[in-house]
């Protein structure tokens, strides 16, 4: 089988690991999770930021978890609120990219046309541009696949790239991700990984933190995984983090914060997800 054609995008992997996430949860608490999502669709068919309004950033996680909850009705309504967001021209860099990345997944193997360039070097200034460029890499990710010859590029400029000092564990995740997809070498990167490990609460955003969060252990979760780590010493610590991070349909961000959304109820789901072979 040709590695090229067989490759699976990297926000296609997220939504089959969410799937296997769910494979953690019964019948009940996967309904608590559906009506969670459906409830958090608005009228106009994107789903709500924390405020209610619809969002096209929040729209994203709205997206993964209804596509592998398989919502088909929430995932038509989506579509017409896309079409009519394509069509604006005035949208910041972060939810550009979004729109991306949904438009792309709702083709199902189709290919529409993104201005992935232009966007990247219109940045956003008011958001961090490290996330831009994550989303960037995820839209280039879907919409051109495992190319060689890009590829080689990516290798070059990976292997002279230093992470800033003092970067989060998400941007070291994301780093040790790329890596991975090129074929580079990753131990490194797993020990400073596992440097944001807390033993009572999963991975910290940043080093000096006392506890983790919900995001930087799914980021962390997955990059490891991707990276063939063997989680099984980590496992038990954070299947505990997201079991007490869970409530009423939705997973909490794990820092104390006791708002419901969707951004960390798929950031939950998938951390589950990366350890539905990890947790014998």
């Amino acid at each position: 089988m040709n590695p090229i054609k067989s490759y699976i995008p990297i926000y296609r992997q997220f939504i089959d690991l969410l799937v296997s996430g769910l494979s953690f949860l019964d019948e009940e608490t996967q309904n608590e999770l559906r009506d969670f999502v459906s409830k958090n669709q608005h009228a106009d068919g994107g789903f709500v930021d924390r405020g209610g309004a619809a969002d096209l950033y929040y729209s994203l996680f709205g997206f993964w978890m209804a596509e592998a909850l398989n919502m088909e009705k929430q995932l038509e309504s989506l579509k017409g609120f896309i079409s009519i967001k394509k069509k604006e021209e005035h949208i910041n860099t972060v939810d550009r990219f979004a729109l991306m990345l949904i438009d792309l997944g709702t083709h199902h193997g189709e290919k529409p046309r993104v201005q992935l360039i232009k966007q990247l070097f219109n940045p956003d200034y008011q958001a961090n541009f490290s996330y831009q460029l994550f989303l960037f890499l995820l839209v280039f990710d879907a919409r051109f696949g495992r190319k060689p010859g890009l590829n080689f590029f990516v290798r070059l400029w990976l292997r002279f790239y230093r992470l800033p000092v003092g970067s989060p564990c998400s941007m070291l995740a994301a780093i040790t991700v790329a890596r991975v997809e090129v074929g580079l070498k990753v131990d490194i990167f797993q020990k400073q990984l596992l440097a944001y490990f807390d033993e009572n609460s999963g991975f910290k955003a940043f080093d000096h933190l006392t506890t983790g969060d919900m995001l930087s252990t799914s980021v962390a979760l997955f990059a490891l995984k991707k990276s063939g780590f063997d989680m099984r010493l980590i496992a038990p610590t954070c299947l505990d983090f997201i079991q007490k991070n869970y409530a009423e349909g939705a997973f909490l961000s794990g820092d104390g914060d006791q708002t419901r959304d969707l951004e960390y109820s798929f950031y939950g789901l998938l951390a589950l997800g990366c350890l539905a072979d990890s947790s014998e």
